[in-house]
């Protein structure tokens, strides 16, 4: 089977480019007949680009840009396996849907990998071995559904369902750093505009204060006092605070200090429901993903285990694996404290209809809306407290210098 390039036009007189595969020209311009198209130009290979001066310089510019020599992520993976699917649906062979996924990819790293695959198809391997000996970004997860797909005949299938499954997760991402990065922010900017205040301000004013011979006023007494002691004592605690940030960060390397570490977080109100509601809906629609295609409820529960970003969650699940293969059913072997209530429930209802994949896939996007309403209440909560602490501080710092120049001005 050889690549042609085409220039047609359809029913409607509108030009048409694109490629097909043929055993040769005959046999490609019969294709493009049967698809109602009028052939103008065909000729063995991909068309060149179009485009004028502009268009090339652009071409030659855009390789040099920045986001180009960044490292494959899951947006560009879920990108990949979506363009892969809707290609092998159109009936290009694997190798040709990879060229064209490669030439489409305008990260210079995607498609330094892009390309890798479609050598290692070249020499001989199939699509999950390659992916296997291509190591990072491609996960244990995305290589074993591979290969179940191409065991089955359903790899288009296969790989569009992990592109759904990586474009949620990425969502699921999003929506947690949007809720956490503003207030994140909005405290350390004021906390770095009180700190200059306090040790840079204030006691210059007491200095011109104490010139006149003007008693210091208490609130700006108390200013005074803070100023001080952080001056004393600041970069003792600024390195008490890095030595602390350094030993949780070293003890999360552990797989006992993140559980640890983990499972408090989910004990934190709000923000544990949150985490526990994100956890959820991955790990469900990863359970979904996996038995819909083809792999036991064991695998799928050992999976589910490595996706979860919580540790104490994940720990979970890999002890509801391990009750799996002890003979429990799923809904028992989920039975956990820090499992909730309705997935235990819904993973019984899913056993006993015999469709656990369904019933995963709406448990799924029912936490996805958890996951809304939560991260709603996150923000509603945190930004009143923010502004009524930074509120308070800024007031009292005003009201500090309110008194301070009102003892000036006295006589």
């Amino acid at each position: 089977m050889a690549l042609y390039g085409y220039i047609a036009l359809d029913g409607q007189g509108i030009e048409q480019r694109g490629e097909v595969e043929g055993r040769d020209e005959r046999e490609a311009r019969a294709l493009l007949r049967s698809r109602q198209l009028r052939v103008a130009h065909l000729q063995e290979g991909a068309l060149p680009a179009e485009g004028g001066w502009g268009v090339r310089a652009l071409e030659f510019i855009a390789p040099l840009l920045p986001r180009n020599w960044l490292p494959v992520r899951g947006p560009d993976l879920a990108l990949l396996f979506r363009q892969l699917a809707l290609m092998l649906r159109a009936g290009h062979t694997l190798v040709h849907a990879l060229d064209a996924c490669a030439r489409l990819t305008p990260k210079l790293r995607a498609r330094a990998l892009v390309r890798g695959l479609a050598e290692r198809l070249r020499g001989g391997h199939n699509l999950s071995e390659a992916m296997r000996l291509a190591g990072q970004p491609f996960t244990p997860l995305m290589i074993a559904l591979v290969g179940s797909g191409e065991t089955s005949g359903e790899l288009d299938t296969v790989l569009g369902r992990l592109a759904d499954d990586l474009e949620r997760r990425t969502e699921l991402r999003r929506q947690l750093a949007s809720a956490l990065t503003y207030p994140v922010i909005v405290l350390l900017a004021a906390v770095g505009v009180v700190t200059f205040l306090v040790v840079t301000v204030i006691p210059r004013f007491a200095t011109y204060l104490a010139g006149r011979g003007k008693e210091v006023p208490g609130p700006a007494q108390a200013l005074l006092d803070i100023s001080a002691w952080l001056t004393d004592w600041g970069p003792l605690v600024t390195l008490g605070a890095a030595l602390a940030v350094f030993a949780l960060l070293a003890a999360r390397t552990h797989a006992l200090g993140r559980r640890l570490s983990d499972r408090f977080v989910l004990m934190i109100p709000v923000v544990g429901s949150t985490l526990v509601a994100a956890a959820m809906a991955q790990a469900a629609w990863t359970l979904a993903l996996l038995v819909r295609s083809g792999a036991t409820v064991l695998e799928s529960l050992q999976v589910s285990a490595q996706v979860v970003g919580n540790r104490a969650l994940g720990a979970a699940f890999e002890r509801a694996g391990e009750s799996v293969l002890a003979g429990r059913s799923v809904s028992v072997a989920l039975s956990q404290v820090v499992v909730p209530p309705l997935m235990r429930h819904m993973a019984e209802v899913g056993e006993r209809s015999g469709e656990l994949d369904t019933v995963m896939e709406a448990v799924g996007a029912y936490y996805r809306k958890e996951l809304d309403a939560r991260v709603k209440l996150l923000s509603a909560m945190i930004e009143p407290l923010l502004i009524l602490f930074v509120g308070g501080i800024v007031g009292f710092v005003y009201f500090a210098f309110f008194q301070a120049v009102m003892t000036v001005s006295s006589r």
